[in-house]
């Protein structure tokens, strides 16, 4: 009986495993969600690529000197900015090409806070398999 306990439990552990590999769109709405919420930079850092990742490091230091700030407030600048970007914009999946390790997701997106714009707003988001889908890049058309 504890053998077979053992057993079953193992293979439901395995097959929850499987089951919970996130599509790139489910970790790109979740990403989107949690930069609306308030997401911290730690958290933040978690979906980056290491080539993302590595570029956004890079620019710290050219930020504090433009801005004439530390790096937790320029870091603090980013994360404000990024959460009143994405709390007025709904987003919408258009397309999810995956090839390979390499996902682009196209979202439609439209303002909800007033800000009419007389274009097609949209994201692309290219995403690459990094132990997960992990951002690599955004490109945001306003």
């Amino acid at each position: 009986m504890n053998a077979k306990f053992i057993l079953i439990a193992t293979v439901a552990t395995v097959l929850m495993g499987c089951t919970s590999d996130k599509s790139p769109n489910q970790v790109y709405l979740e990403y989107n969600s949690k930069v609306i919420d308030g997401i911290n930079y730690d958290e933040e850092k978690a979906y980056y690529s290491k080539r993302k990742l590595q570029e956004v490091e890079s620019k710290f230091p050219q930020y504090m000197t433009q801005m004439k700030k530390s790096r937790e407030e320029i870091i603090e600048f980013y994360l404000n900015f990024s959460r009143e970007v994405a709390k007025c914009k709904e987003i919408k999946l258009v397309s999810e090409n995956i090839n390979g390790d390499i996902s682009l997701l196209e979202y439609s997106q439209r303002d909800i806070c007033g800000n009419e714009s007389n274009s097609a707003e949209k994201q692309v988001v290219r995403m690459v398999m990094e132990n997960g889908w992990k951002l690599d890049s955004v490109e945001v058309s306003l």
